[in-house]
């Protein structure tokens, strides 16, 4: 309840524990953030510069094996001195053939193919004759062709990287079987070769690479899961971006725009569908001039913040739920004592006024228990007794009228009549009359309302007995098997006889044909009287079985044809045990069997010797 001293007991803990952990996380969020954030930009600082150290290696690399092409400057057949002397076709006397520079050129660029694992094609322009010469997959193709090298960036022609692209084959006319352009991204080192000392070109170099090698050199740079790093040249195209769609474009973002007075930096950005840091570091190779700009998400970026926030937020909730068990267990045992009380008091006004509760405690809880349990004790005393006293008046006024009608006087009539019988020697109507007189007297004994199991026996042989007679000894017998130890135990009286007539009633409804009615009564090995009732008659149907079944389990519904039953059940459950169990089977079309099975532990068995003996007397 809203306004209850548990409710507001838990509230006010709860309470005590949120607004300090609250505070608690929120500053240790806010100092973590800051901390994280410095030592991300240290820790990305120096990725980026080992990373610009790998990548000018690479780039120089590229660049000493363009160079070792000038070797052999003086060297009659080199390479370099085939370039010197190659010469415009047009330009040599009539009659003269061009020398074949075939071999020495193939070889050369075969030996700078090789020199790296990367290399996918090299393609050599030789501008005195107008030549291109093309090594792809190892083969080498020469073409007369018109071909223009490429613009060189800034206007002045030096050695130079056009960022990544899709191989092409430079304008060559014949092309290579099973090996088709336009499929394989790669990155082009475009080298003049000079006739040194001066500037003139005599050549155009260009070697395409594969992206193997650079990718592993940036890739250890960033984490592609979450962060982005782009490698882009002086005009912004990128080398090398973590987004598909930038590789070979302008990269047009505002981030891109690197302040150029430090060497590297960082700042914070929050457009262009960016919100993080951007960190940038320039590159100055002789073949590569541009810079290496790494975006790092704030999702990313204080993700370890967050992981110690939820940390202490979760010591925080630990503590919130110790607390919020610590309130309920401070009100709950305060409030359970009054909570109790108050079951106790609706039981005590729907009338249960034998209800009970223990004090459990010493406190004032447990002295107005107590004094409250003693007063309803009373109550309960006093009711009892008004009970017992109007129940004994009713009692007697019974026997009272029991006594109107002198039981003897039927007796001594029934008996002058079997002697009457006897003297005319009718035997048979002697013992039918016996019969009947034994069962009345058996009955209508108000005195013994439990008797032995064999009296109990005898009753139901001489009801069977008037049966006999009615229906004929061939139609009708009865079989009783009874343990000796069995037959001396006291029950109620009438407990058989009734599940007996039922059988009459229901089981042999349609005619008796044969019947066997079967008695049993056995002590099993659990201290437990076995009371079996069986007959071979039409038996029951199982729907209606188990309507009878129903009806004994709530016996204030019980029809007609269960009431014996339950009345049965019911005596036996209130005088001998309260785990006392009637079970039926039946087969429709094999009879019917009534099980009584009675609990006999903390029971006393006897047998009344003397009301034994007054029935002997009377039936002598």
């Amino acid at each position: 309840m809203k306004n209850s001293i548990r409710t507001r007991l838990m509230a006010l803990v709860l309470l005590a524990s949120v607004i300090p952990s609250g505070i608690s996380v929120t500053f240790s969020y806010l100092y973590t953030k800051q901390s994280v954030t410095e030592q991300s930009v240290k820790q990305n600082t120096k990725l980026l510069t080992l990373g610009e150290g790998n990548l000018s290696s690479y780039f120089n690399g590229m660049n000493q094996r363009a160079m070792s092409l000038y070797s052999g400057i003086n060297v009659p057949s080199s390479f370099y001195t085939t370039l010197l002397t190659a010469k415009d076709p047009a330009d040599l006397p009539a009659g003269t053939a061009a020398p074949d520079t075939r071999a020495v050129i193939s070889t050369q660029l075969y030996n700078l193919f090789l020199s790296d694992q990367n290399t996918f094609q090299i393609h050599l322009y030789v501008r005195a004759p107008k030549q291109s010469n093309l090594l792809l997959g190892g083969l080498f193709r020469r073409e007369a062709d018109t071909f223009v090298p490429s613009a060189v960036p800034g206007g002045t022609y030096r050695p130079f990287i056009e960022v990544t692209h899709m191989d092409h084959q430079y304008g060559m006319k014949s092309g290579f079987p099973n090996l088709k352009s336009g499929t394989v991204p790669v990155f082009t080192a475009h080298f003049p070769l000079y006739r040194a000392p001066s500037a003139e070109v005599l050549a155009d170099l260009s070697v395409d690479f594969r992206l193997d090698e650079l990718e592993g050199i940036v890739r250890s740079m960033y984490n592609s899961d979450t962060e982005r790093l782009y490698v882009l040249n002086e005009q912004g195209e990128a080398l090398f971006s973590s987004d598909p769609e930038w590789i070979g474009e302008r990269v047009t973002a505002g981030w891109s725009r690197l302040p150029e007075a430090s060497e590297s930096g960082h700042f914070s950005w929050k457009k262009d569908g960016f919100a993080g840091i951007v960190m940038y570091r320039h590159i100055d190779a002789p073949l590569f001039k541009g810079s290496i700009i790494k975006l790092v998400p704030y999702g990313d970026l204080y993700a370890d913040a967050r992981i110690i926030t939820r940390f202490n937020a979760g010591i925080g909730v630990l503590f919130l739920i110790l607390g919020g068990i610590v309130a309920v267990v401070i009100s709950i045992g305060f409030t359970r004592p009054i909570k109790k009380l108050i079951a106790f008091t609706q039981k005590v006004q729907i009338g249960q006024l034998d209800a009970h509760m223990e004090a459990e405690s010493e406190d004032e809880f447990g002295l107005l228990t107590r004094k409250i349990t003693g007063m309803t004790r009373t109550i309960n005393d006093l009711i009892l007794k008004e009970y017992k006293l109007e129940l004994a008046n009713k009692t007697n006024q019974l026997k009272a009228l029991q006594a109107q009608v002198n039981p003897h006087f039927l007796y001594n009539a029934l008996q002058s009549i079997a002697s009457l019988s006897l003297r005319y020697n009718a035997p048979k109507v002697y013992d039918l009359i016996y019969s009947l007189g034994s069962m009345m007297r058996y009955s209508m004994n108000t005195e013994r309302t439990q008797v032995p199991l064999r009296d109990e026996l005898e009753h139901v042989q001489n009801y069977v007995i008037l049966q006999t007679e009615r229906f004929g000894e061939e139609n009708l017998r009865l079989d009783i098997d009874t343990d000796e130890a069995a037959s001396g135990i006291t029950v109620p009286k009438m407990i058989l006889q009734p599940i007996v007539e039922n059988i009459f009633k229901h089981g042999f409804a349609d005619g008796i044909r044969e019947a066997v009615i079967t008695v049993s009564c056995t002590l099993d090995k659990q201290d437990r009287l076995i009371l079996a009732v069986k007959d071979n008659g039409k038996g029951i149907p199982e729907a209606r079985l188990a309507e009878i079944a129903a009806g004994l389990a709530h016996t204030g519904k019980a029809g007609h044809e269960e009431i014996g039953l339950a009345n049965v059940l019911a005596r036996l459950r209130l005088q001998m045990s309260g785990e006392t169990e009637l079970l039926l089977r039946s087969e429709e079309g094999q009879g019917v069997t009534v099980t009584l099975i009675i609990p006999l532990e903390n029971q006393t068995h006897h047998i009344d010797k003397g009301a034994a003996d007054d029935e002997g007397t009377d039936r002598r």
